[in-house]
């Protein structure tokens, strides 16, 4: 196992996927912290007094309206945008750009695709396989990377998302290492959950396409809807939304402790859960011979 986790280590560093992923990472985070900064400081608020002077027929939004912003109207915006960022917490910051919506876990996903598939389809695991004849070592190295991996992109959006936080002067509520940490590694786990579906989906296929389908669908919370709309037909089993990946990374976007509307050991267990169910899954996938 150690020397699968090498090579693969040695691929990692050397290509460009994981680079091009994490830089796009940084790249969303620059671009919708400076966008929130703008709206939160006072150039928003004098923009809108700029077009409000210019005249109504200079400034529309679909529709007429009568007159245009007094004073107060425009005190009211500036006053809102300042409370989005106000005294929020950096995991909320993050949460609110990354993990509410899964645009993170997409991200992830789409790299664990490209990454697990690559293997099957240039031959490389023909080479792992005659090497490591033992497909469950394969399959422990596989697990540990995409928990080191969910770990690596969930460091580098936080520092990423705080740095320009800190930059464009957003007033963030003090930083709770205890809290971070925690809500860090609960992340970690969560993207290691839906890495390991994707891992199950590229096991089982061995196509690119497919796995990358999977991948996206699932980061998007198509399972979450699947369930709520079961839960539709079947109230009493309601319960069962909160039992998907999407709903605690959704959790995790306001927090941990008081803030998060699941319980962290919850969203450890089901976390947990989806990765050895998968593991176990992907050893079974594993076993064929066709590679």
């Amino acid at each position: 196992m150690a020397n699968i986790l090498r090579m693969d280590l040695y691929r990692l560093v050397h290509g460009k996927s994981l680079w091009i992923m994490l830089a796009i990472v940084v790249a969303i985070s620059v671009m919708s912290v400076g966008m929130m900064a703008y709206i939160a400081g006072p150039e928003f608020a004098a923009t809108l007094q700029s077009a409000s002077a210019n005249g109504p027929g200079s400034f529309h939004v679909g529709i007429a309206v009568e007159g245009s912003p007094d004073a107060s109207d425009l005190e009211d915006i500036a006053e809102a945008g300042s409370m989005m960022t106000s005294g929020m917490t950096a995991e909320a910051l993050v949460g609110t750009m990354f993990l509410n919506g899964g645009g993170l876990a997409v991200i992830f996903v789409i790299f664990i695709a490209i990454f697990l598939t690559a293997e099957f389809e240039s031959g490389f695991s023909k080479n792992v396989f005659t090497v490591q004849p033992n497909r469950l070592a394969f399959l422990a190295a596989r697990t540990i990377e995409v928990v080191v991996l969910a770990a690596a992109f969930t460091v580098v959006t936080t520092v990423a998302t705080i740095a320009m936080a800190f930059a464009t002067g957003i007033v963030l509520a003090p930083l709770q290492p205890v809290d971070l940490l925690l809500w860090g590694a609960l992340v970690t786990l969560g993207l290691a959950g839906f890495g390991m579906l994707t891992a199950l989906v590229a096991w089982v296929t061995r196509k690119m396409t497919a796995s990358l389908v999977a991948g996206i669908l699932l980061g998007a919370g198509l399972a979450t809807l699947l369930v709520q709309g079961f839960v539709l037909l079947v109230p009493s089993a309601s319960f069962l939304a909160n039992f998907t990946l999407s709903a605690c990374l959704a959790s995790l976007s306001h927090g941990v402790g008081a803030a998060a509307i699941l319980s962290s050991p919850h969203i450890a267990l089901v976390s947990f859960a989806f990765i050895a169910l998968c593991a176990v899954a992907g050893g079974i996938a594993l076993q064929k011979k066709d590679i």
